[in-house]
């Protein structure tokens, strides 16, 4: 009877060394196990680049029906979404998308395509670039590059300035530009021209423009206004679109001049 009590406590330290040995190798286990990476937050607003969460203007926060902070990926979003819901897409050009009344009080213009869109959105975030069209974006430009060696770069062809048709101007408007007769894109240029002059921007907020009395009278008698209001301002004073003739842009004239020199010069040799 005595050996039959050794066998059971021999037989019941080897059941409990055994479960031990087992804990032990679940406990490696468990700590040999990867740990899983945290997400970087919800919302997507721990993204970089496209996806990193800057101020927009109270503008853009009112139409969005949003706070003052917002991804553009998000802003596209929603202005896409406005867009679709309202029809605004050209039906005879899918990319050109004509504003209605709520959209040009924010964005100042007609129209614009999807592609120039981007950057009257970006005059709308912080650091509120002014829009400028004349520039093509860097991603745009690596693409054509390729992404990677830089290809040889090809002999830009100059194209002759002042395509645009020009129109002749009211009195009040061309008292600020210099000239009675203007297309759009030059009175734009002379209209900052004028302002950046006269120190008439805001210090506080760039965005804004402290008329003078000469503005004023462009500016349906406001005494401040904001660049992206402006252009609705403007429109009224361009009374007359004219034919292309009647305006000569000011680098066709010196490079005329700069011809007719050259050409004075040959006659003399």
């Amino acid at each position: 009877k005595e050996d039959e009590d050794d066998e059971d406590e021999e037989e019941e330290e080897d059941d409990d060394s055994g479960s031990e040995e087992e804990s032990e190798e679940e406990e490696e286990v468990v700590a040999a196990a990867p740990k899983k990476k945290k997400s970087s937050g919800s919302g997507g607003g721990g993204g970089g680049g496209l996806q990193a969460v800057k101020e927009i203007s109270p503008e853009l926060a009112s139409f969005l029906n949003s706070g003052r902070e917002m991804a553009r990926t998000a802003i596209v979003k929603g202005l896409w979404d406005y867009i679709k819901a309202h029809n605004l897409q050209n039906p005879d050009d899918k990319r050109e998308i004509l504003l209605d009344d709520r959209m040009k009080s924010v964005f100042g213009v007609d129209r614009f395509n999807m592609f120039s869109m981007n950057k009257y959105i970006g005059a709308h975030i912080h650091p509120y670039k002014p829009v400028d069209l004349t520039t093509t974006s860097a991603s745009k430009k690596r693409k054509e590059d390729g992404g990677g060696e830089k290809k040889a770069k090809k002999p830009k062809v100059k194209g002759k300035p002042g395509q645009q048709a020009p129109y002749r101007l009211s009195s009040e408007l061309a008292a600020v530009v210099g000239k009675p007769i203007l297309p759009r894109p030059q009175v734009t240029q002379a209209l900052w021209a004028y302002i950046r002059r006269n120190n008439l921007q805001n210090p506080e907020d760039k965005r804004e423009i402290l008329c003078d009395d000469a503005l004023r009278a462009v500016m349906g008698g406001e005494s401040k206004v904001t660049m992206f209001t402006m252009n609705k301002y403007i429109t009224p004073h361009m009374l007359e679109k004219l034919d292309k003739s009647a305006y000569t842009h000011e680098e066709a004239e010196k490079e005329e001049s700069a011809e007719e020199d050259s050409g004075d010069e040959a006659e003399e040799e």
